[in-house]
């Protein structure tokens, strides 16, 4: 059975969270892990493709980690409600769309996995012609990405608790949450760190790949098209806008700190 059909019948939230991120971490570790077979050498040995590999995993694991800890807690992930079918509703042409819009959620995230893993794909498939490619060289560039991974994926760590902890305490109920933590300096840094990582990943693979596909780089910037445009910020922006919009506080917010780039406010807030 598939996972849309799993997802279709369960009517379960938790299911998407679970293998979502899963699917990475495993299309990562199985292409390493052919890689090391057709080279010969054993898939633990330091290279450029395990260490790729190892940051995916890591990423899969901190992410699906709490998305599924949070839909526990919570009994669902509000997020993904627009694609169910609500009691009484039609197939096809009510509110939800169900099941079209579904499977259009599970079509762009097949897609998502499939474009965001093409740096690690093709330094894989490099390596296997390059001999050069395989060592683990600790240059600027493969610092520069770790860096740059490590740090996103640092600050969506930090930005995802930080929501989950206030949003979790029943005296916020119904209130705007404003400069909390990390949200003084963003109203995003979790989506911020989550591009920080695709881009580090893209950095790591080195200018080698990047020479011989160049097409990669397709990986950092749909996975900011996704965020900015389609799935993440814009769906957050309208429903604060629709519940909070008018508020002091929330117009303080909205007009003193950025969209996306950390940086200090423009305006103290009280």
């Amino acid at each position: 059975m598939t996972l849309f059909h799993l997802e279709t019948n369960a009517q379960s939230h938790k299911i998407t969270d679970l293998t979502g991120t899963a699917s990475f971490a495993l299309s990562a570790i199985a292409t390493h892990a052919a890689t090391s077979r057709a080279l010969g050498t054993s898939a633990l040995a330091p290279s450029r493709g395990s260490l790729l590999a190892g940051c995916v995993s890591l990423w899969a694991l901190r992410l699906g980690g709490y998305l599924f800890y949070r839909v526990m807690q919570v009994g669902k992930d509000a997020r993904l409600d627009q694609f169910f079918q609500q009691p009484g509703e039609p197939l096809l042409t009510g509110p939800s769309n169900y099941p079209l819009r579904l499977a259009f959620f599970w079509t762009m995230q097949g897609l998502w996995s499939w474009i965001g893993l093409l740096p690690v794909t093709a330094a894989h498939a490099l390596a296997r012609s390059d001999p050069a490619t395989r060592r683990l060289v600790w240059g600027p560039t493969l610092i520069a990405g770790l860096l740059l991974f490590g740090g996103g994926l640092a600050m969506e760590t930090v930005a995802d608790w930080q929501k989950f902890k206030w949003k979790s305490d029943p005296a916020n109920a119904g209130r705007f949450m404003g400069p909390v933590g990390l949200f003084a300096y963003s109203r995003h840094p979790n989506y911020f760190g989550e591009m920080c990582v695709w881009a580090g990943l893209w950095v790591m693979a080195g200018p080698a790949v990047w020479a011989r596909f160049p097409w990669t780089v397709a990986s950092p910037l749909f996975t900011f098209y996704l965020l900015r445009f389609l799935s993440g910020i814009p769906p957050l922006e309208r429903g604060w806008a629709e519940r909070y919009g008018g508020q002091p506080a929330y117009e303080q917010y909205t007009a003193s700190t950025n969209l996306l780039l950390p940086w200090p406010p423009r305006d103290k807030f009280p």
